[in-house]
């Protein structure tokens, strides 16, 4: 598929996403919602908008030149019947493939984990920009809470094979740009929780030095 032919696409699919964004924004407004002090936390997207933004992105990738050698990778799939947007189907599928079956499914689902998200982390540091390092901080974070459930992932695995496809999958819904995964479960997970404990805490202690 022609890189002509995948720009309008990717452009319907922001479009779609900033609208929505609008107009979450205006809903909070309207009900008085108070913003965040972050803007990062302000940012709202579906996950049905993300993950089809997040398709074209890919879609619109892979119609572009990327150098020699990713060049004539996709010239030899075009010219064995493979088009390009297939590509990244067949990707996936491998990987999906092996985190059933491979040795070492649990250190390739941890690369998808911290693999991009650290060299992106890096990068925001380097930033004056404080809006990206929150991005990454809210990303740390939620990855930190479910790394807690691996303590329990042969147990998972014993009869349900498919945990690691579920969690990198997860994990590539958390970070990636597109999607925002990380804002929302960070609002409805782990910020609750860290409340929770708080309050706990400090009963406990209150009650401790009465």
């Amino acid at each position: 598929m022609s890189q002509q032919q995948q720009q309008p696409i990717g452009g319907s699919a922001r479009a779609a996403v900033t609208n929505a964004q609008l107009v979450a924004g205006a809903q909070r407004a309207a009900t008085g919602q108070a913003r965040s002090p972050r803007p990062a936390l302000d940012r709202r997207v579906t996950p049905a908008d993300g993950i089809m933004l997040a398709q074209s992105d890919m879609h619109n990738f892979l119609a572009q030149s990327h150098g020699t050698i990713f060049d004539m990778a996709m010239q030899y799939a075009e010219s064995v019947g493979i088009q390009r947007d297939q590509v990244s189907y067949i990707v996936f599928a491998l990987a999906a493939f092996y985190l059933v079956f491979g040795g070492a499914a649990r250190l390739l689902c941890n690369l998808i984990g911290f693999g991009y998200p650290t060299y992106a982390s890096v990068k925001a540091i380097r930033t004056k920009d404080t809006d990206d390092d929150t991005v990454w901080l809210i990303y740390w974070t939620c990855f930190a809470v479910l790394y807690l459930v691996d303590f329990f992932s042969e147990a998972i695995l014993s009869f349900f094979p498919f945990y690691y496809i579920l969690k990198a999958c997860f994990l590539v819904y958390l970070y990636l740009p597109q999607t925002q995964g990380s804002v929302m479960f960070y609002e409805t997970i782990v910020d609750p929780l860290v409340v929770f404990l708080d309050t706990n805490i400090d009963k406990y202690y209150h009650k401790k030095n009465q």
